[in-house]
């Protein structure tokens, strides 16, 4: 539709098919993954904001981790109301990388975003403002959100928004990947348990290859719920324990800072192996299993982590040798 006037008047096949070109290479079509596992209200605040929000093709991908009966139920009810274009409901709680790679890998589109289940759009065109302000090297780079930052270094601003050139490192609650970097560094890292550094990996593993990374001003985009963490404050705790056991405290402490080090080394791939795969569908139920050959893999990676505490997290050239080869035969 088009406005002459105060009169809304329909475009001609030419004009249509012209606007369609223009939508598509400003906003290509968006795999929005939402991995949720329980906040019932926040949940289903999120998703309702991103299906009435949302103006530039997208599909909405929601992969549930084992909630509670309640949200499960909403959750198959937008779906059979196609309110949610694609549904899987977990056996069990296997994790946010899980989720998000599931989704991830369940739609073929030119870009993959993942959506916490507290972050929620609050004006219209959101995703079209990022992409805008992305422009064309969306195409060789990441991007995250950041609120309200006031560091004037690596500011870029453009005709259609400000973004930041992040060094290493940025927020993954509104993270979007291109296929072509997907194609490179693969999917998010299931090493690190239910809540993990899956973003800071993803983005370590994006430095390493040579891969940007900006960051765009989410303020007036985007919302955190529960931004203060005091209604779910067992799940903040389970979430900072969870940090704290990746990134250790003490030096050689942590599958993070070992996974920093393999990287840097490089002693491991930056495209990394998975932990987990579908068994079983019916539906949008889906039954998960480990990998075959991950078992003998994370053998090799736990045995990696004890040198590397073994050695204060500082490895010389012997240990960092006995890491390749251990992580060798792991893949053979």
């Amino acid at each position: 539709m088009r406005q002459r006037g105060l009169t809304a008047q329909r475009d001609t096949p030419a004009e249509g098919q012209a606007r369609l070109r223009m939508e598509k290479r400003i906003c290509p079509l968006t795999n929005i993954t939402v991995p949720v596992f329980n906040r019932y209200e926040e949940t289903l605040a999120t998703l309702a904001a991103l299906r009435t929000r949302t103006q530039t093709p997208f599909i909405l991908t929601v992969v549930d981790n084992g909630s509670e009966a309640d949200l499960r139920k909403e959750l198959l009810r937008l779906h059979e109301e196609k309110l949610i274009d694609r549904l899987f409901l977990l056996d069990g709680n296997y994790g946010v990388s899980c989720a998000c790679n599931l989704g991830w890998k369940s739609v073929d589109a030119p870009f993959f975003m993942k959506v916490d289940n507290d972050i929620m759009p609050i004006a219209d065109k959101w995703l079209e403002s990022i992409y805008s302000a992305w422009g064309t090297q969306r195409y060789k780079s990441i991007t995250g959100p950041v609120w309200n930052c006031a560091v004037p270094r690596n500011r870029i601003d453009t005709p259609h928004g400000t973004m930041w050139s992040m060094p290493v490192s940025m927020s993954g609650e509104g993270f979007i990947v291109g296929r072509k970097v997907h194609e490179r560094i693969g999917c998010f890292s299931e090493d690190y348990g239910l809540y993990g550094e899956e973003d800071a990996d993803y983005c370590l593993r994006c430095h390493h290859a040579g891969i940007r990374k900006y960051s765009y001003e989410a303020s007036g985009l985007l919302e955190r719920l529960d931004a203060d963490g005091q209604k779910y404050v067992a799940y903040g705790k389970a979430k900072v324990a969870a940090h704290n056991k990746n990134v250790g405290g003490k030096p050689g402490e942590g599958i993070f800072p070992l996974n920093l080090f393999l990287y840097e080394q490089g002693l491991r791939a930056l495209n990394v192996p998975l932990r987990y795969e579908v068994k079983s569908i019916s539906g949008p139920h889906v039954e998960m299993r480990e990998c075959a050959g991950h078992g003998r893999f994370f053998e090799a990676l736990t045995y990696c982590l004890e040198l590397f505490h073994a050695s204060g997290g500082k490895p010389d050239a012997d240990v960092a040798e006995k890491m390749r080869i251990a992580l060798d035969g792991a893949r053979t």
